[in-house]
This record gives structure tokens, sequence and C-alpha cells, in this order.
């Protein structure tokens, strides 16, 4: 009964209920397509980050990354790799030499980190093959072919067909020189990558540089799931204790941060909007208890209790900050539905997001979670505003009212 009472009073002044519905709404909705874009940004660099750079886990030995000392490598890589992939919860594998090298053309120089792939395991485990806008991806049957950076093929004035000498250190501390010809040209969301990796078939640097057969210096592992990354980290720890394994939030930790601060930083954001959404809730509440004097005061004078009073104007308050929040996640479940799908162009911002890691094309995501707190939060919000309207029902007199008074 208090209910349906509740529910009729809020729609007494249809005017007034439907300007605070349509403030809370378009103030929520704002919000949560903030938050959407902001973590479908963020969802994006992440799994840019894993699919192109460095897989969910990453195996190499101790010291390695420091400073890639190249006597640092993992002397039974492509056993281990056999081995590794046998995992139910592993997709892919794919060992690797990386090393750094001076890249030079005719007119410019520039160092580089040199990445020697097994072709069709690395295509399993990184997406850098559908970056490529410029040639193929090692399907030019060439002597050593080189896959680069639209960054870096800026830089050093390079084109597909063009011959780019590598200064390179072999394993007997020996300085070798070797022409390379650049068959693709890839881009992807992050410039710095861009400019500093190149890729060259693992045969063809093995013999360069005297490097073992079945060595590598470090061992990329991609998974089903993100989820398992940490349970599957502790299982290879535990099975190649001798070894460094780190999983891609060691590995890119900046993204892990960002992930987590932004989650924290859009539930506070939404939450001021709400704070002071709840100004306007609180003044029209007040205005509906004045313009109801009369009214309230004859419920009193007929026995009503004031708690039940209170509950009224409390649930009065609930409802009409629920039905605002309600239209206000429904237009924004729609609109993230439509951009999660179309996608939003930042080309105007190109350099700037690519500098960042970010890409130019962002698809707004949300959890269901996020909705839940955003719940308990309208309606922890609702309450604290109704406290007040409530509180001044109570204060008048039942006589005075009545009268008018």
């Amino acid at each position: 009964m208090l209910f349906r009472i509740s529910w009729r009073n809020i729609w007494r002044n249809k005017s007034r209920t439907f300007v605070i519905i349509t403030a809370i709404a378009l103030g929520l909705w704002g919000g949560i397509f903030s938050t959407a874009f902001m973590n479908g940004m963020t969802e994006q660099q992440i799994y840019s980050s894993i699919h192109t750079e460095t897989g969910h886990i990453q195996i190499n030995a101790k010291g390695f990354l420091l400073n890639y000392d190249m006597l640092q490598y993992i002397p039974n890589a492509d056993s281990m790799a056999v081995s590794i992939e046998r995992d139910p919860a592993v997709a892919a594998v794919s060992p690797r030499i990386q090393m750094m090298a001076m890249a030079s053309t005719a007119s410019s120089s520039t160092g580089v980190m040199i990445n020697a792939v097994e072709i069709d395991k690395q295509k399993k485990v990184s997406d850098l093959h559908k970056s490529v806008i410029k040639g193929t991806y090692f399907e030019d049957d060439r002597s050593n072919p080189i896959v680069i950076g639209q960054q870096l093929a800026d830089k050093l004035h390079a084109n597909i067909h063009s011959r780019i000498v590598m200064t390179l250190q072999t394993l007997e501390n020996e300085i070798t020189y070797a022409a390379f010809t650049v068959v693709g040209i890839y881009r992807t969301h992050n410039s710095d990558f861009d400019r500093q990796q190149v890729f060259v078939r693992r045969k063809d640097l093995q013999s360069l540089i005297s490097f073992p057969e079945h060595a590598a210096s470090l061992i990329t592992v991609l998974l089903n799931k993100t989820d398992d990354s940490k349970e599957v980290t502790a299982r290879l720890k535990k099975q190649y204790p001798s070894l460094e394994v780190q999983d891609w939030q060691q590995l890119s930790p900046m993204t892990q941060v960002m992930s987590g601060t932004i989650k924290q930083f859009s539930l506070i954001f939404v939450g001021i909007i709400l704070i002071a959404l709840a100004f306007g809730i609180i003044n029209t509440m007040l205005m509906a208890v004045l313009d109801r004097t009369r009214e309230i005061g004859m419920l009193l004078s007929i026995g009503m209790s004031p708690s039940k009073v209170f509950r009224m104007i409390m649930l009065e308050t609930i409802l009409l900050s629920l039905t605002g929040a309600a239209a206000g996640v429904m237009v924004s479940v729609f609109t993230i539905m439509y951009f999660n799908h179309a996608g939003i162009d930042l080309s105007m911002l190109g350099e700037g997001a690519n500098a960042l890691g970010y890409s130019t094309m962002v698809y707004p995501s949300l959890g269901f979670e996020f909705y839940l707190q955003l719940a308990a939060l309208v309606i922890f919000i609702a309450m604290i505003a109704g406290i007040f309207p409530a509180v001044r029902a109570l204060k008048m007199n039942p006589s005075e009212a009545i009268r008018g008074e």
C-alpha cells in the first residue's frame, strides 16, 4: 500500500517529476557512456598489448631482459615449446630470438630490436600479420626478408623492396653485417613499437650470429582465456624454476595499473554526478513536501505514525531516483551497444593516441558488475537525499498543517 501511494505521489506534478527524471537520466548517461568509453580504450590497449607485443606469458633466461644479453638464452626452447603447448589452457607457443641491432639505409640509421621468429608459430601468438599495410608478412620469397613498422620506415626513408643493412653482434662478440630486404610494413596502435621492433625469420638470424639451432631468447605463450594467466604462470614457474616466467601484467605493469585506475575513477566520476543530482532531488522532494503540507498534516492527525510518513517520503525519493536511473541506464545500454559495434573513430587524434599506446578506433564496453555497483550507489544517494525532506515533513505540527499555516 505504501509503495502504491508513494508511486502515485511522485506523479502528482508531472512536469516537475519529468524534469528531475530527465536530469538524472542525462547525468547518468553522460557518466556511464564516459566510463564505457574509457573502459573500451583500456580493454583494447590490453588486447593489443597481449596479441601484438607480449602474449599472455613470456619465458626467458633470468637476467635477459636487463640488457638483452644474447648469452642469456634458453638452450632447449623448441622442446619446451612443445611441452608447454600440451597444456589445455594454452592456445599457442612461439620461441624467438631477440637482440639489439643498428639498422641503416643510405639516408639514415637507428637502433632497433630484432625479433627472429618462426613465421607459422608467430602468427598463432600475434596478430601483427593483420597489421601489415604494405607488402606481405614474409610471403615474398626473398633472401633475408624483413618486416618493419611504418614509423621506422619513415625514419629510415625505406619502402617495400628497400634494403636495410643490420649491424649485428655474434655470440663470439664479433661484429657482422647483413642486408635485409623489406617485404612488409606494418602499423599498430603503438607508435613506439612500430619505431623499434623489426621482424625477420629465425633461421636467417641464427646463421648470421651463430645462434644454437634449437635455442631461443624467449618463449611467448598465448592462452585461451586471459583470466587463466596467473594460474598458468604459477604452474610454469614450478615447472621451470631456473627461468624467468612473467605474465602480461608483469610485462606491461602500466597497462594493468591504468585499467584498475580507470575502473576506480569511473565510479568516483559517476558518484560525483549523482551527488550533484542529489541536490536537485532534495529540492524537488522538499517542494513536494511543502505542496502537500495539508495532506501530510491530515495523515498525521488521523493516526498515521511519523515513521510511516518518514518511510513514505524516503520511498518517493528512492522511486524518483530509480526511475531516472533506469531511464539513463536504458539509453546508455543502447548507446554503448551501438558504438561497441560501430566504433568511435579518433583518427583526428591519431598521433597523440598512438604515442600513448591507444588505438584510434575505440569500442565502448561496460561489464554487468558496474551496473550492479551503480544501482547500489543510486539507492544510497537517494536515501541520503531523502532524509532532509522526510525530516522536514515530520517537523510539521498537524493542527497547523491542516489550517495551511
